[in-house]
């Protein structure tokens, strides 16, 4: 197979239909959010528009009224308790502080699933409880990229394209407009017990040990001073697995970058997060110059399709059909989110010690 044939001969590359909860076979569904944030308003507006019949909103300041929150679907139910009746999923869109009381307050109604906004929790050791609970393979971790059909792409073609030699992540954006109608000092971004830009951008480090594997050691230099802020506004981590790994994320860039770039023996593989695209490079001898083949997947631009996505693969997996197969996504478990929560505490720990420190979870 040529690099030019490899996007027709993807299955992942097929077209793909809206996500819609259809095939239940006559049964009702029902999900609660906890957590009105914007996030977990996102996370109302995808579910109601995926098709779950029943949903709950639950805030977590007691008293707390929607009656200016046009962001949140009318069709949710506010509550400030569990409902009595079984629930198919339970969303954790709360502070990071408080993921993992949550999560164990959710566990407790045994829900069919549970899906926990990233990261996990502040550190990897604050998430014991969780790893340990008998339900835990009912937790999904939040981890939207690994929805793009643009990431599902690059999964399939990359074990194609040879030996891998190194890899460089990019997330860069600017965080002053992250939030345009609120001070950013004033942000859980930039606290530095539950805040700065490993934690935002732990997107960026789960999926690169998705495709690559994770580490066991990493070296890390972290950056600080540009905002103002008490978290750390940048971090650059390097590791060796399979071969050289460097991720650079930072909140101080105004022009905002997504991407990474896997080189080969044989190529090169770029998915372009921001552009939405995959494309394959490859040396052309004849000629000396550089050979390329792109593909685009404009449906990855829209936040609330890929959060869509997640939750029906999520819903899929717990039994619950649903009319549009996801078969060619993985949600990620709390494993690979603890993972990721201990590659930050490693790369805080490098970056203090100036020496490679081991990830322990």
């Amino acid at each position: 197979m040529t690099f030019t044939s490899y996007f027709d001969g993807s299955s992942a590359a097929g077209s793909l239909a809206l996500p819609r909860l259809e095939s239940t076979g006559g049964r009702k569904t029902s999900a609660l959010v906890r957590g009105t944030g914007s996030i977990g308003a996102r996370h109302l507006r995808v579910l109601e528009q995926l098709g779950v019949d029943t949903l709950y909103v639950w805030p977590v300041r007691p008293g707390a009224s929607l009656a200016e929150r046009p962001d949140i679907p009318a069709t949710a139910e506010l509550v400030d308790a569990y409902p009595e009746e079984p629930l198919d999923l339970v969303v954790i869109a709360t502070d990071t502080r408080r993921h993992v009381d949550d999560t164990l307050e959710a566990l407790d109604r045994a829900p069919g699933a549970v899906l926990l906004e990233k990261p996990v929790a502040p550190a990897a050791a604050d998430a014991r409880v969780l790893l340990e609970h008998p339900r835990a393979d009912t937790i999904s971790v939040s981890a939207p990229l690994r929805f793009h059909q643009g990431f599902a792409v690059a999964a399939e073609l990359l074990p194609r394209l040879g030996r891998i030699t190194s890899a460089q992540v990019l997330s860069q954006s600017w965080l002053p407009s992250w939030r345009p109608n609120r001070d950013f000092r004033a942000s859980y971004s930039a606290r530095k017990e539950d805040g700065g830009v490993l934690r935002d951008l732990v997107h960026d480090i789960d999926y690169p040990t998705m495709l690559l594997g994770a580490p066991t050691q990493l070296r890390s230099v972290l950056g600080s001073g540009i905002l103002g802020i008490e978290a750390e506004e940048s971090a650059d981590i390097l590791w060796d697995s399979p071969a050289a790994v460097h991720l650079r994320l930072d909140y101080v860039t105004p022009v905002k970058t997504r991407s990474i770039r896997v080189a080969t023996d044989e190529g090169a593989l770029v998915w372009d997060v921001v552009r939405n695209r995959v494309a394959l490079e490859w040396p052309d001898a004849g000629s000396g110059s550089v050979g390329s083949v792109e593909a685009v997947f404009g449906d990855d631009a829209d936040v609330d399709t890929v959060l869509a996505r997640q939750s029906l693969s999520i819903l899929q997996r717990a039994g619950i059909d649903g009319g549009t197969s996801m078969d060619r996504f993985r949600p990620a478990s709390l494993e690979e989110g603890v993972a990721s929560v201990a590659i930050c505490d490693a790369a805080r720990t490098a970056s203090a010690s100036g020496k490679a420190e081991k990830v322990v979870w």
